[in-house]
């Protein structure tokens, strides 16, 4: 886990104030032929000494902290290559649900309990990074319906992240009805699935980047996801400056 810790740092371009901001790693690292899904790697030739070399590789589009799109469910959803930037770039609300047990449910009261704001990222910090690369990788809570529909079409937000594997209830009656609240809309939600180390954040409000490569025809690919934050006196103007640095239509 990388934590960068800069004092100060200067936050942005115009008008700026010298802040001391921490950037925190928010993904797995990966391991080819370790990982639950698939992930391989290959030498172009045999290395003999220094020298340009390529690699080969081989891998599943869900493989290690990633974001799935709309073509994730739906035929003719929306493929990762047109995912918006606006989507995976901005403030980001931390909402503690580590109490949670395995198959319990978030409800919409544990959402509105917590300080999110229209358009947020919305990150669900279930404590089940731990579970990573395990028998167990799928055990966690579940967003339920209500508290699904009220994130998307109250707060309107930008992204939904989890450290857990996933945000429906495995098994239940009906088919993964998040699923279809998120992507069957003309502007999809996407998803940020198998975060990492989201202890290692000191606010409740951070500013989040991930990106994914552009590939077209694909539902999901591999990300990697960084927070920036600031301290509890700062942390307030930190985002709003970043907020203002990095403004999407």
């Amino acid at each position: 886990m990388v934590t960068m810790t800069n004092s100060p740092q200067e936050v942005c371009c115009s008008g700026a104030v010298s802040l001391s901001t921490r950037v925190v790693e928010l993904s797995h690292v990966l391991y080819p032929g370790k990982e639950q899904y698939k992930l391989e790697i290959k030498p172009q030739k045999e290395r003999t000494g220094p020298g340009s070399i390529l690699y080969e590789v081989a891998l599943w589009s869900h493989v290690g902290t990633h974001v799935e799109y709309a073509l994730h469910f739906l035929p003719n959803g929306r493929d990762i290559s047109t995912l918006p930037l606006r989507r995976l770039v901005g403030e980001a609300a931390i909402v503690d649900l580590r109490h949670k047990q395995t198959n319990e449910p978030i409800d919409i009261e544990d959402f509105m309990a917590a300080d999110i704001r229209e358009r947020d990222i919305v990150i669900t910090w279930t404590g089940r990074d731990n579970l990573y690369r395990t028998p167990n990788s799928h055990d966690r809570p579940y967003v339920t319906k209500k508290a699904a529909d009220w994130l998307a079409n109250d707060r309107k937000i930008s992204a939904l992240g989890t450290d857990s594997s996933g945000f429906e209830v495995r098994g239940g009656a009906e088919h993964e009805p998040n699923h279809f609240i998120f992507f069957d809309r003309e502007d999809p939600i996407p998803v940020i699935e198998c975060m990492g180390h989201l202890g290692e954040l000191t606010q409740k409000r951070v500013f989040l980047i991930a990106l994914p490569m552009r590939i077209v025809g694909l539902d999901a690919w591999p990300v990697r996801v960084i927070a920036i934050e600031g301290n509890a006196e700062t942390n307030d103007v930190v985002l709003a400056q970043l907020s203002n640095l990095f403004a999407l239509p």
